[in-house]
């Protein structure tokens, strides 16, 4: 996921090797007589320092009778010490009046120059792209981003408001297959993605296409099975014309450890066609649609029938129906090697335990029958596995 800077990135002087290139120098020059000072570790700092510093054995040289000027105010009146007061910046300049048997009146003047001021770093910062650029100066950098906090689900009582699943739904219905989890109030948006891979793994479900804001529903599947949920907290930017701040900017969360396992119930049954007597569907007595198709009856048994869809049965030409009943199927049977299972289409094995007391039982992951683990197609049977009809159950160890 992708991280949010919050403002400007800031930028710090990490190294001085090379940043002060040019050396400072001190020159001294009275009449035609001219002497350069360098020094190559100076306590730029405080200027003034350094002109105490190369000052002092001028000051008391013979013939010196007055340093004066510069803006650190160096004074030394006839034999009085010289002081030095304040702090130069750049270049400073200092008048020396000498007074002895070859320069009576004589001025010298003693400059410093000072290394260039470091130059100020202007970070432009585009908060629509999220990019920063500077020009990069004559010594290293540092950069420093900050980044905004983690966006986070709310709590109650300390436990986090995350998603769950919701049961008991039937496929290709439109309702939602697990209830919302709640964000902390401007952090951000709840973010889910839907898959039957039972195989996927955070790192795919983060680059696969189809992440939606709003909760995924039951729509677009058919029969019973598995549905996958993956979740993260999408993070919120900062408003339109405003600043981001660890207030108003979050990060998006990681996407969920594990998904949401959502058991959608079966949305197909089967009818059975029960005559009272010898004219039967099969013989050819009746028709049966679903919606605008034909359909086949076999066996006076329909199978396959969609949830909500329309049934129309039509009686031959020259034929009636004296009376149509419609009664609710009785439950449905598997057997396992010699146990007799009730189930109906949709449970899971945890449902199917309570159905039958005594014949199935279950620990914390797997499914018993007879006090050896049930195995459907040599693999493994979970609680939480939907029962599947046509599949081939065994028993394992026990």
């Amino acid at each position: 996921m992708r991280n949010k800077i919050l403002m400007t990135l800031a930028l710090l002087l990490t190294a001085v090797t090379g940043a002060w290139a040019e050396e400072a120098t001190i020159t001294l020059s009275c009449g035609t007589t001219e002497k350069t000072f360098e020094k190559a570790e100076l306590p730029w700092s405080s200027t003034a320092a350094i002109l105490k510093e190369v000052i002092s054995d001028l000051a008391m040289a013979p013939g010196i009778q007055t340093i004066t000027g510069g803006d650190g105010k160096v004074v030394k009146n006839g034999n009085e010490n010289f002081q030095v007061t304040g702090t130069f910046s750049g270049k400073a300049t200092v008048e020396v009046s000498y007074v002895n048997t070859s320069f009576t009146t004589s001025l010298a003047t003693i400059t410093v120059t000072a290394p260039a001021p470091e130059p100020a770093i202007t970070v432009k910062w585009d908060p629509a792209t999220k990019t920063g650029t500077f020009e990069m100066p004559a010594y290293d950098v540092e950069i420093a981003p900050i980044y905004a906090p983690v966006a986070q689900w709310a709590e109650v009582e300390t436990v986090k408001q995350l998603p769950t699943a919701i049961e008991g739904i039937y496929a290709g219905t439109e309702d939602a297959i697990v209830k919302a989890g709640t964000v902390v109030e401007g952090q951000g948006t709840a973010m889910y993605f839907a898959t039957t891979d039972a195989e996927m793994t955070a790192e795919k479900a983060a680059k696969a296409e189809g992440w939606l804001s709003t909760l995924p529903t039951a729509a677009g599947y058919d029969g019973a099975q598995t549905v996958y949920v993956w979740y993260y907290i999408k993070g919120a930017d900062a408003p339109e014309g405003q600043d981001a701040t660890a207030e108003n900017t979050f990060n998006d969360s990681e996407i969920c450890a594990e998904p949401i396992k959502v058991t959608l119930l079966s949305n197909k049954y089967d009818i059975q066609f029960k005559a009272a007597n010898d004219n039967t569907i099969e013989a050819g007595k009746a028709t049966v649609k679903v919606g605008e198709k034909a359909a086949e009856v076999k066996e006076g048994k329909l199978t396959g029938v969609k949830m909500n869809s329309k049934v129309t049965v039509t009686a031959k030409d020259g034929y009636k129906f004296r009376k149509v009943e419609v009664k609710k199927g009785g439950p449905k049977t598997i057997t396992i090697e010699d146990v007799v299972i009730v189930y109906e289409d949709g449970d899971t094995w945890e449902k199917i335990v309570e159905r039958n007391p005594g014949k199935v039982e279950c620990d914390s992951m797997y499914v018993f029958v007879k006090g050896r683990v049930v195995l459907l197609n040599g693999s493994l049977v979970s609680k939480t596995d939907v029962i599947v009809p046509d599949g081939t159950y065994t028993l394992g160890f026990s």
